[in-house]
């Protein structure tokens, strides 16, 4: 019994080494992701098997907040527990926390040369994110309809219901004409731990309320603002299914149109460093909290407390989600029509990826055509290189990255 517990000990251990590394070193958003979990924790350490993978990012997909991150989370709450689970979610996302909070507090850590070749290193991520995970999509037509369809629609039209709209008819098409998969047996009924619920609903009605009411004095005392600021960031995250592009618009609308905490500059600022940071693109919170204190006339302290409260604020909703949801879905996936669904809400996430593709893309060919002759071969030299880094993998990505921000100073 002793030596047994000293193995899991050492499994559980070598899983949050892998978990932290991953944490420093996911750059490239959600469509890169999913290919770092399985190189780490699936091909390298198998921790879980490849379909054990699908099924939980297609479980998370469901869910609102950040699907990687509850897909990571998820994966520590099977190995080892509620404990495991919020470990793998501190190491996973505090990386690129710190990352986006220097970036906030330090606006002149990086200037504008230094990131002009950031748009096709991500477009290059992407890319690459995208052609790793279309191989993973089970054979068949349904599947790679779904791929295309829903990759050029979402690309098309830019709106935050697209994706649960999408879900929800995908579901049911896969459910209906999916591929038949071999049903799971039942391992025994998983306990619901219904507080996890309860947990959620009260912590959004409380916030809700307070911050409804603080912010009708957040003029006149700003000592309210962090208060109102982690029920804002709360709710967006209670409400964003979709990830972080969901995230981003629910963000636009409330800091930059509804209430003016950040100027529309402040906040494309952010969503392109989240490409240079490692980790969630849930961190965009951490950085708008921050900078939303630092126009408020805060102190650099109280800048790294909004940071904080937006982390917390930010990734607590899919997290209780998680541990409220995981043992539903461990009593009810075995059953057919769920089974036929899971490979077709699997497509439907990289088809997705490859909206993040043609959107990104369209953004970086337009800056691309305003460039002098010399600085457009630049622009597809970097995209270049980072493509065949990420095919060869024999260049990390932090330093990729790093090369991109190097030739940005080289080449004002």
């Amino acid at each position: 019994m002793h030596r047994s517990t000293n193995l899991q000990k050492a499994r559980r251990f070598r899983f949050l080494r892998a978990v932290f590394w991953l944490g420093l070193t996911a750059f490239g958003g959600p469509q890169m992701h999913l290919p770092y979990f399985k190189k780490n924790l699936v091909d390298k350490l198998r921790f879980l098997s490849h379909d054990e993978l699908i099924e939980i990012n297609a479980f998370c997909s469901a869910l609102p907040g950040p699907s990687t991150t509850q897909t990571i989370t998820t994966i520590g709450l099977k190995l080892g527990g509620n404990r495991l689970a919020i470990l793998t979610l501190l190491l996973w996302s505090i990386p690129g926390a710190i990352a986006m909070t220097a970036f906030a507090i330090s606006p002149k850590f990086l200037g504008g040369n230094e990131l002009q070749f950031m748009g096709p290193t991500v477009l290059g991520f992407m890319v690459y994110g995208a052609f790793s995970m279309y191989k993973w999509i089970q054979p068949s037509k349904l599947h790679y309809g779904i791929f295309w369809l829903s990759g050029i629609i979402g690309f098309i039209i830019q709106s935050p219901w697209i994706f649960p709209i999408s879900m929800l008819l995908t579901g049911l098409a896969g459910a209906r004409w999916g591929t038949a998969a071999t049903q799971k047996p039942a391992l025994g009924k998983k306990a619901i731990k219904w507080k996890n619920m309860a947990l959620f609903v009260g912590i959004f009605i409380s916030v809700g309320i307070t911050g409804i009411v603080l912010s009708k004095f957040e003029k006149e005392s700003k000592w309210l603002k962090p208060v109102v600021l982690f029920e804002n960031t709360y709710r967006m995250s209670s409400l964003s299914l979709g990830g972080g592009h969901v995230l981003a618009a629910m963000t636009l609308e409330q800091y930059v149109h509804h209430t003016n905490r950040l100027t529309t500059n402040e906040l494309n600022a952010g969503i392109g460093l989240i490409q240079a940071a490692p980790g969630p693109n849930f961190n965009l919170a951490t950085y708008a909290n921050a900078v939303t204190m630092k126009n408020s006339g805060f102190s650099t302290e109280s800048q790294i407390l909004g940071a904080v409260l937006g982390m917390i604020a930010v990734f607590l909703p899919g997290t209780l989600f998680v541990f409220f949801a995981f043992p539903i879905w461990e009593n009810i996936k075995s059953i057919g029509f769920l089974q036929r669904s899971i490979p077709a809400l699997f497509a439907l996430s990289v088809g997705f990826i490859l909206t993040a593709v043609l959107t990104i893309g369209n953004d970086v060919i337009l800056q691309w055509l305003n460039e002098t002759y010399n600085h457009k071969l630049l622009h597809l030299g970097v995209f270049a290189f980072t493509l065949i880094s990420l095919i060869s993998g024999k260049i990390p990505s932090p330093f990729i990255v790093l090369a991109a921000l190097l030739m940005g100073w080289i080449f004002p």
